[in-house]
């Protein structure tokens, strides 16, 4: 089954790029929690809040569209059409990320000292919102690889020279006794490294082999028809991912944003055997849809899923008996304050993982209206339960409504996916 070879071939790339960038990162955070207060960790991380949600109005989901439909157009043997589409979904990214971050630099002000009661929040806005543009260029960089079926850019980019470049100005911060600011300062330069080597890699690797290669029209209205669920999607999913933060951030101190911050760094390492799949797994599939193998795709499913779900219980009991240890042992006991939170986090992961890569699946299949429809309800059962449990339950709260809300949205994709295809 080439399908399924090539996907456990990339897969692989991409876990152990994964292992790799997670260990540097963590090495990262290490620095950060045992040089900054849990106070200056919560403020930085609310301002990447704020990023990252800014990031997928800026996108408006066109990237998501080059992982389906390149690998489309390299089956039919039209290479123009990839030059039309990049040239679109960069050209909506540059605009579209500019202006969000106008409109974030000009309510920094707002947000923190209004909102948040926090000084500190608004300078590191100011600061943080030139990372806007360059993420966006990455994230194409990297969704445009995959959709050639090539992940190791992936790990180049985001697990390798973007966590290195981190731990390097961290140790220079930390030599030369500078503070959060310079921080922040710092890590706009790493996201400019890191996306001007990806933009090296598009240009050497894709744009000079399509150099003459006439543009060919491509249908911007199914484009846009297949973007823009996925963009209100994904903004919904950011939302999700980082909406525990801001209710933290309103009803507690910034030390519990913190704290939480950590806990999901940790449980998050049970989501990459399911990621490093699912990259791979839709453009694989998309072309065995537009070939109408559909057994093919309903064996690679069946066969990942019993892989993903084995893998990942095994980390859930690694976390479950020993996830508190490890915890104080990384990043000081003041760390190791809710064990239970982790524990809950890494089951709603595991639930979630058990139910296989749906979520692409359906986008394969560009049914990207249902992505859309499954990411609202994950959302309103996030915010509800959020709202509903973290202003009196503080972190274990937002386990639960996160443990939750993951569950729910992998038995909808599960049922979807069986019921249609």
């Amino acid at each position: 089954m080439n399908s399924l070879n090539k996907i456990l071939k990339e897969s692989s790339i991409n876990f152990t790029g994964s292992i790799l960038g997670n260990l540097l990162g963590y090495i990262w955070l290490i620095m950060m929690t045992r040089y900054f207060s849990q106070d200056d960790i919560g403020n930085f991380t609310l301002a990447q809040s704020f990023v990252n949600i800014s990031l997928i109005f800026g996108l408006l989901g066109t990237h998501r569209s080059l992982d389906r439909f390149i690998p489309i157009y390299l089956a039919a043997g039209e290479p123009g059409k990839i030059k039309s589409l990049l040239r679109l979904v960069f050209t909506v990214a540059m605009i579209g990320s500019a202006l969000i971050g106008i409109l974030l630099f000009l309510s920094s002000d707002y947000l923190g000292e209004i909102v948040f009661d926090n000084l500190t929040l608004s300078s590191l806005l100011r600061i943080i919102v030139f990372s806007i543009p360059l993420l966006a260029a990455t994230m194409i960089i990297t969704y445009a690889f995959t959709g050639y079926k090539e992940l190791r850019y992936h790990v180049y980019l985001k697990q390798i020279i973007e966590p290195s470049s981190k731990i390097i100005f961290m140790v220079l911060v930390a030599v030369f006794g500078l503070g959060l600011i310079e921080w922040t300062w710092f890590y706009i330069t790493s996201v400019l490294i890191t996306a001007g080597i990806g933009f090296w890699f598009l240009v050497s690797r894709i744009l000079r082999p399509l150099n003459n290669t006439s543009a060919q029209a491509i249908k911007v209205q199914e484009i846009i028809s297949y973007s823009w669920p996925i963009s209100i999607a994904s903004i919904m999913v950011i939302v999700i991912g980082q909406i525990d933060y801001l209710i933290i951030g309103i009803y507690h101190p910034s030390a519990d944003v913190g704290i939480y911050r950590i806990y999901i760094q940790i449980a998050a390492l049970l989501k990459l055997v399911l990621e490093s799949t699912a990259r791979i797994f839709k453009p694989v599939i998309s072309e065995l849809i537009t070939d109408k193998k559909y057994s093919e795709v309903k064996e690679t499913y069946r066969r990942l899923t019993k892989w993903i779900f084995s893998l990942t219980m095994a980390g859930f009991l690694v976390i479950l008996l020993y996830g508190n240890t490890i915890t104080g042992l990384l990043f000081t006991k003041a760390y190791a304050v809710y064990p239970i939170a982790l524990s809950i986090l890494a089951f709603g992961i595991l639930v979630n993982a058990s139910f296989g890569p749906e979520g692409v699946t359906l986008q394969a299949f560009g049914n990207t209206k249902l992505t859309l429809i499954n990411s609202l309800v994950m959302l309103v059962i996030n915010v509800g339960l959020g709202f509903l449990l973290i202003p009196k339950f503080g972190i274990i709260g937002a386990a639960i409504a996160t443990a939750t809300t993951l569950s729910i949205g992998g038995l909808l994709g599960y049922l979807e996916i069986n019921f249609l295809y």
